[in-house]
């Protein structure tokens, strides 16, 4: 499963540079959280998980039915909850940098396309309120990165004839050159789950 360059199928739709809506996220968003802190380590990251995917229910205007942070991956089931719940599915990976000194989260975050909301009010709203939690740099303007996914999974589960099972298999295939792999490979590989 190649990644594609950010221009991707949707209702034989392409997309070019960025959404205008969150409906446009038909294959996820990737945030990549930095911090500038020595202090803050894979606790510190594990530990304030559940307030970063709180803020993305708070932007789309949903309550979570859990967010308790999961090791086990979900089943088909548990996304099609996530699907038909209005709940986001998070993927989430806590690694360091090169020297090993910072501690960083990536997160994948599915179903954001079942929201209608300005995709720009929604990355200003989003990032505000993440340089709001503690640990998160509020003035560096790389310590909170949101990046549409272009892995076709949309294509995939629409091919599938809307079988949740695709995204299952796209978390835990970890292909080559999808972002499942970057997680594993550059990151944590035991993710954690919000779902």
């Amino acid at each position: 499963m190649p990644v594609t360059a950010f221009n991707t199928l949707k209702s034989n739709r392409v997309l070019y540079d960025i959404p205008n809506n969150t409906n446009d996220l038909i294959n996820g968003l990737f945030l990549t959280i930095n911090t500038t802190s020595k202090d803050f380590d894979y606790a510190n990251a594990y530990e304030i998980l559940p307030d970063v995917v709180s803020k993305f229910y708070d932007c789309i205007g949903s309550k979570p039915f859990s967010l308790k942070p999961n090791i086990i991956a979900p089943t088909k089931d548990n996304i099609d909850v996530v699907c038909i719940g209005r709940q986001v599915f998070a993927v989430c990976s806590i690694g360091l940098n090169k020297t090993g000194e910072k501690t960083h989260i990536h997160m994948w975050i599915y179903n954001l396309h079942s929201f209608h909301i300005d995709y720009g009010i929604f990355c200003k709203d989003l990032t505000r309120k993440l340089k709001g939690l503690n640990g998160i740099s509020k003035r560096n303007e790389f310590s909170v990165k949101l990046v549409p996914c272009t892995d076709p999974i949309d294509l995939q589960v629409r091919q599938s004839n809307y079988n949740n099972q695709v995204i299952i298999a796209y978390i835990r295939n970890k292909e080559y050159n999808t972002l499942m792999n970057y997680f594993a490979t550059k990151n944590d590989k035991n993710f954690i789950y919000f779902y």
